[in-house]
């Protein structure tokens, strides 16, 4: 097994470490929002679990994307509760347990504000779920909220409050139907937000009660002449250092939420007392000002950001030393070492990783027993290796070599396809529940092999995305996690996608790893919209940058 990769220096890499955008900067109207609610045991998160979770993503008042699964509490449901939501003990024996659904859904909720009504409750059973750690999205809760800028009403109760406002979808105690009628409570209190002259969400979370935290008149007036456009902030010390780094769609906006008590983690507080003066420079789109922000991080190193240093989570895809059929398994940072033949990664996500692992085993006849007795019920349907009959070096091969090959971005046995179109079969038969879960481990594979492929070939390779512009499609241009180019043209537009190519390629910058940064912005860019996103190679000819154009196109109804 060693012999067939352990020299092989494409099966060990360093890959691009994401981290989605803090959304508190962001206005009201363009941040992402993940509405959602939980059924439960009972109403103690210390000595109940949970047995439903729903959710729904909101992009500019629009759903983009639903979450929705049962889960296997562990323990009992009490009658009272089954009666309310209709959720027994026999549906949800077979459920995911928590520990595999929270980290699908921190991936679902990665870069978004969460929004529940009663949140505490909510986030107090997702805390328990997590060790007692709860979820670093900042939360609003449309009970405050509705309370502050709804004045009056004889009950909060989510029902009274769809009732209030005229919402279509009416609570039933089910988890995605409760999170429906949330998000419509939340679009109406959204509109009163913005008129009372709330424009952000750092603005919106300093009104969740018990009042802003104060901030000395003299610090206020630093954020005052700054535009309300795209850009980069500096804040700096007395003698003109810089502090801190951040970038910003609304730079107006985003500066005030420091100096109105809209953020208050310790860390910002430090911050705050130390700032004397505030600089910026405008940028004519939010990519630009992502781009600029990674490059002052790396060029200034301050001593208040952390985004491009590798603190946190790193996480591995890792196949154990001296096993004939070894199996690819979750791999901490402090676990990694010579036991493992093959380490894939790092990434920062634990629940991608494993949302990757468990989709390798659908993807590859992966070692599913311990090979005593005859074949087991996964040989039999072509699933088991050793059952099978596939020897110890083929499968080195076949399956270890094949799953490095397919998070290089490579797919020629067309698995990951197979895996797609059985999706697509799943939604149609209107199973939607099997088709969401297949769809969230297609997502966590693709957007693993897109981190791979970008931070490490030498290759220039294209990235093909939907654009925000009807229309269009957006391409952006790598070669060793650097950004040789980027720019949108119509979907068919062979003659710009060509002119395009040639650029990207004339720009090329040769060897890798001078821009890994931008890899990772771009890439966290990407994570924040929906719709397909194509990887071609551009040293090969135009091709398959013209063929990804139009598979993204017509993905979003674009070309025919």
């Amino acid at each position: 097994m060693e012999r067939v990769v352990g020299g092989d220096p494409r099966f060990a890499w360093e890959g691009p470490l994401l981290r989605a955008a803090d959304p508190r900067g962001l206005d009201l109207r363009e941040a992402p929002y993940v509405v959602f609610d939980l059924e439960t045991t009972g109403s103690s998160a210390r000595e109940g679990g949970i047995t439903e979770l729903g959710a729904l993503k909101l992009v500019r008042g629009r759903v983009v994307d639903r979450f929705s699964t049962l889960v296997n509490p562990g323990r009992p449901i009490e009658p009272f509760v089954a009666r309310l939501t209709g959720i027994t003990d026999e549906m949800v024996s077979g459920a995911p347990p928590a520990r595999e659904v929270i980290p699908r859904f921190e991936e679902f909720a990665e870069g978004s504000v969460l929004v529940a009504h009663n949140a505490g409750f909510d986030c107090s059973f997702l805390a328990a779920a997590r060790g007692g750690r709860g979820l670093p999205n900042p939360v609003l809760d449309t009970l405050r909220l509705a309370r502050l800028l709804v004045p009056g009403l004889r009950r909060y109760r989510l029902s009274a409050l769809v009732s209030h406002f005229g919402v279509r979808q009416a609570p039933n105690h089910r988890a995605l139907a409760d999170a429906a009628a949330t998000a419509g409570v939340f679009l109406h209190l959204l509109r009163l937000l913005r008129a009372a002259g709330v424009g952000s969400v750092g603005e919106a979370l300093a009104l969740r009660g018990g009042g802003a935290r104060r901030i000395p008149p003299q610090k206020r007036h630093l954020a005052e002449g700054l535009p309300a456009s795209c850009g980069v902030y500096y804040f700096l010390d007395g003698g003109g250092g810089v502090l801190y780094v951040g970038k910003a769609k609304n730079l107006r906006a985003r500066v005030r939420t420091y100096f109105n008590g809209g953020d208050g983690r310790r860390k910002v507080r430090r911050l705050v007392e130390e700032v004397a003066a505030v600089r910026f420079r405008t940028t004519g789109t939010e990519l630009e000002a992502l781009l600029l922000e990674a490059r002052e991080i790396r060029r200034l190193s301050p001593r208040y950001n952390t985004a491009g240093r590798e603190e946190g989570g790193r996480w591995y895809i890792g196949f154990p030393r001296g096993e004939p059929y070894p199996v690819p398994e979750r791999v901490s940072g402090e676990e990694a070492g010579d036991g493992f033949l093959l380490l894939l990664g790092p990434y920062r996500s634990a629940g991608m990783v494993d949302a990757c692992v468990e989709a390798l085993g659908r993807i590859f006849p992966l070692r599913r027993c311990s090979g005593e007795g005859g074949p087991c019920l996964y040989g039999q349907m072509g699933r088991c290796a050793p059952c099978m009959g596939m020897e110890s070096g083929e499968y080195a091969r076949e399956v270890v070599g094949g799953v490095a090959a397919l998070l290089r971005g490579e797919d020629g046995g067309g698995r990951l396809e197979a895996l797609r179109r059985e999706r697509d079969r799943l939604a149609a038969a209107l199973e939607f529940e099997a088709a969401a879960r297949l769809r969230d481990l297609v997502s966590g594979i693709e957007r693993l092999r897109l981190a791979r492929t970008l931070g490490t070939s030498g290759v220039p390779q294209a990235v093909v995305a939907p654009s925000t512009e009807p229309g269009m499609v957006e391409v952006f241009a790598f070669e060793g996690g650097g950004l040789l180019a980027h720019g949108g043209f119509e979907a068919g537009d062979e003659e710009g996608l060509r002119g395009f190519a040639a650029r990207a390629r004339a720009a090329r910058r040769g060897g890798s790893g001078g821009g890994v940064d931008e890899a990772r912005v771009v890439l966290a860019y990407l994570r924040r919209r929906s719709g397909l996103v194509e990887v071609a190679r551009l040293d090969g000819g135009d091709g398959g940058l013209l063929e990804a154009a139009r598979r993204v196109g017509r993905a979003g109804g674009m070309v025919q």
